[in-house]
């Protein structure tokens, strides 16, 4: 029974050994392998990515803020789009009483050319 008892210990050591020994240094066993060694974060958007980002978060609010879903807002419902409401008249440059969204980018596109 003790040398049982005894060979038991043993192969149980040996086996723990044997997994100390093939985990690499500095490696934490309970983080998973996909999670090793990847970079911290991802750089910050810049240029035309920084841009595109800017874009569809634009675009998400002007849907969010287009309560019946039609595309277009109109003076009461560009109220929940502060920009929007703000200079409606000169976003709405064909006088339809509504604005889309490509009316929208036009507008930003043109305040910004005349920035330049």
């Amino acid at each position: 029974m003790k040398t049982m008892t005894l060979f038991l210990l043993l192969v149980s050591a040996a086996g723990a050994a044997a997994a100390q020994a093939q985990a690499p240094v500095g490696v934490d066993g309970t983080v998973p392998p996909a999670l090793r060694n990847r970079p911290a974060e991802a750089p910050p958007a810049a240029g035309a990515a920084l841009r595109a980002q800017a874009l569809a978060k634009l675009e998400a609010q002007f849907r969010a803020a287009d309560l019946d879903g039609n595309g277009s807002l109109s003076a009461d419902e560009a109220k929940n789009f502060g920009f929007v409401a703000r200079h409606f008249d000169a976003i709405d440059s064909r006088r339809r009483g509504h604005v889309t969204f490509d009316d929208l980018r036009s507008y930003l596109a043109q305040a910004r050319d005349g920035r330049r």
